[in-house]
């Protein structure tokens, strides 16, 4: 009985789009992924976000953009960052106060951990797949459970 019941909540759980203490870090936010092209990034955030600012970056040649979601309980707003190939390079998302737990980005256990006692950081290494190339996500808060933001690079 025990045993249906765990497993039934499991499903319910992952049906309800609720991450598990299974999940695995994804190298996809809001369906952005990096290397997408900065036309395809902006039709997907049209749709979900209302863009604040857009700058270009003088030294490296791309520009980087603010974009305020709409409707979502945990983010409150993402950056997102283009090389001068206009292809997309880095994603940040913020998160609203004590509703993101550095546990439903991935497994804490395959993270690797820093903290200086009162600043956070957990950073997982996700693996090439396919023709994409390696990816970190780095989860950063001033609180040991719950983060203010996360990024998304390109791995060297």
């Amino acid at each position: 009985m025990r045993r249906i019941f765990f497993s039934t909540l499991v499903l319910w759980m992952v049906c309800a789009g609720t991450q598990t203490a299974f999940a695995k870090p994804s190298r996809e936010v809001f369906g952005l992924r990096l290397g997408m092209s900065e036309e395809s990034v902006h039709k997907r955030m049209r749709k979900i976000a209302t863009q604040q600012k857009e700058e270009r970056e003088e030294e490296e040649g791309g520009e980087q953009e603010v974009w305020i979601l709409k409707k979502d309980a945990r983010y409150n707003y993402l950056l997102t960052k283009f090389s001068r190939e206009h292809s997309l390079i880095l994603v940040t998302v913020v998160a609203h106060p004590s509703s993101v737990r550095y546990s439903d980005l991935g497994e804490t256990k395959d993270a690797t951990v820093a903290t200086d006692g009162i600043n956070y950081s957990y950073k997982w290494k996700i693996p090439a797949q396919g023709k994409e190339k390696p990816v970190l996500l780095i989860a950063r808060g001033s609180n040991a459970e719950f983060l203010n933001s996360y990024s998304l690079y390109l791995s060297r």
